[in-house]
């Protein structure tokens, strides 16, 4: 069914995020030429499809666990989602010559923490059910 496929598709997008944030991480601390060739295509990863999983989570997600009582997790998730663009535009101005590998870490971990907590404390309050109502509610009509 196509909203199994939505809920699907969200959890998979955390995981790539966590999946991501991990090699960058290992990258980074093994090689500053091998950071540096991977800069460009972390920023259109956290400026694309990262960046559009934080606004749908913070326009159709967030208001949801708020009315579900989880306003206190969501302040948490929201901030850790300002730390990402933030990092994210420290890496985007590192200069030449700049730290790019230290900027890399610097964000992965953030992108790794945040996912890790939506996983452990926000994502597990709703039942598959629960989650496929959501996107009943979330989605825009005949997708």
């Amino acid at each position: 069914m196509e909203l199994d496929r939505m809920v699907s598709e969200l959890f998979q997008e955390e995981e790539l995020a966590r999946a991501t944030a991990k090699k960058l991480i290992e990258l980074a601390q093994r090689s500053a030429d091998e950071a540096r060739a991977e800069r460009a295509s972390l920023l259109a990863f956290l400026r694309g499809p990262m960046e559009r999983h934080m606004r749908y989570e913070e326009t159709a997600i967030f208001p949801h666990f708020q009315a579900r009582g989880l306003a206190e997790e969501v302040q948490v998730a929201l901030k850790q989602h300002a730390a990402v663009r933030e990092a994210t535009d420290a890496l985007a101005g590192v200069a030449q010559g700049g730290d790019v590998a230290r900027a890399i870490v610097d964000v992965a971990r953030l992108l790794l923490h945040h996912t890790n907590f939506e996983g452990d404390y926000i994502y597990p309050e709703l039942t598959h059910d629960e989650w496929r109502e959501l996107m009943k509610e979330t989605v825009p009509q005949g997708i």
